[in-house]
């Protein structure tokens, strides 16, 4: 079954502040944070369910490299998958539940 992601606003702009944060630190490392998350979220549109739920119906993944959580919601009535946030595993999970 394919699904289609959807990525919310508010994930969209935990990838870009997160992206230009590492470009700051080492020119490249931006685009190789993206890169991870992107990676990360097609393992999640082909396997979503393969990952943990761990806040009420949301599931998270963690992609390679960075440290740093992909919170999803799979909606298998119409075959979607909603990224609802990308954030450091190191803060409060209350930060991100506030956007959704």
């Amino acid at each position: 079954m394919t699904y289609k992601v959807i990525i919310s606003d508010a994930a969209k702009a935990d990838i870009k502040k997160n992206a230009l944060w590492y470009n700051k630190q080492q020119k490249g490392l931006g685009k190789r944070f993206t890169q991870s998350i992107k990676e990360c979220v097609k393992i999640i549109q082909l396997q979503p369910e393969s990952f943990q739920v761990r806040y009420k119906n949301n599931r998270a993944a963690i992609p390679d490299t960075f440290p740093y959580l992909i919170i999803y919601n799979v909606n298998k009535d119409n075959n979607t998958i909603i990224i609802i946030a990308v954030f450091h595993s190191s803060q409060n999970p209350e930060n991100w539940k506030s956007k959704t």
